[in-house]
């Protein structure tokens, strides 16, 4: 039965009729508010989209093999991303798990934009008016644990307002603080936190300076959206 839910879900996402793919998806299960936008897409073993209203997803993105995508009101992923789950987690009982794995959290009027790697093993949260901008930036919330062996699986956080540039990499148990700038071509290590209301740069990233964003600079409209 998940299978041919799962494949459904597959089907309605590559129509090209909203109205009728929104109430497909709603019959199948999903939450998907009737002023969403969903372009065509491949979507494989998604287990539930909880779409608010005004929310967003554009064409071409590849979203697959995670259990649960959120969007809050006005959020938006715009196309050609790839979001994915890269490990399969423990399903023993007692196997510590966190609670957003395998899924994509964003708040009110957050935004992915263009060609970004998103591995969402860990689980990746944007607050709201939070922006994965640019182009060409990874996520990967699993990575190798060069001191105990095995694999570190903990989600990215992107506190509320701060703003990922291009091509930048975040590593699992990266947090963005609220307000701040990471810039252009920079990695967030493992488990690092970079501080809030501050540009911070650099392989690993390290405060540069701090900045205020004005409200303004979170106003999608202001970019043709």
């Amino acid at each position: 039965m998940r299978r041919v839910r799962n494949l459904l879900t597959t089907l309605a996402f590559l129509l090209p009729f909203k109205r009728l793919k929104v109430r497909v998806l709603n019959l199948l299960g999903h939450s998907i508010h009737p002023t969403a936008y969903l372009g065509i897409n491949l979507v494989k073993s998604v287990g539930r989209f909880e779409l608010a209203e005004g929310t967003a997803i554009g064409n071409f993105n590849v979203i697959g093999g995670i259990d649960r995508v959120e969007m809050g009101v006005g959020a938006r992923i715009n196309y050609l991303n790839l979001i994915t789950s890269g490990i399969t987690l423990p399903t023993d009982p007692g196997a510590e798990r966190n609670d957003v794995a395998r899924t994509l959290r964003m708040g009110a009027h957050s935004r992915i934009m263009t060609m970004h790697v998103i591995d969402c093993s860990g689980g990746l949260v944007l607050g709201e008016d939070c922006w994965l901008t640019g182009m060409r930036s990874t996520v990967l919330t699993h990575v190798f644990d060069p001191h105990d062996g095995g694999v570190i699986v903990e989600p990215v956080e992107l506190e509320k307002g701060s703003v990922v540039s291009t091509n930048c990499t975040l590593l699992a148990g990266a947090v963005i603080g609220e307000g701040a700038l990471l810039a252009a071509g920079s990695t967030v290590w493992t488990r690092q936190e970079l501080k809030a209301e501050n540009l911070a740069g650099g392989v690993p990233a390290r405060r540069l300076a701090p900045i205020k964003i004005n409200d303004w600079g979170y106003r999608w409209q202001r970019y043709g959206g």
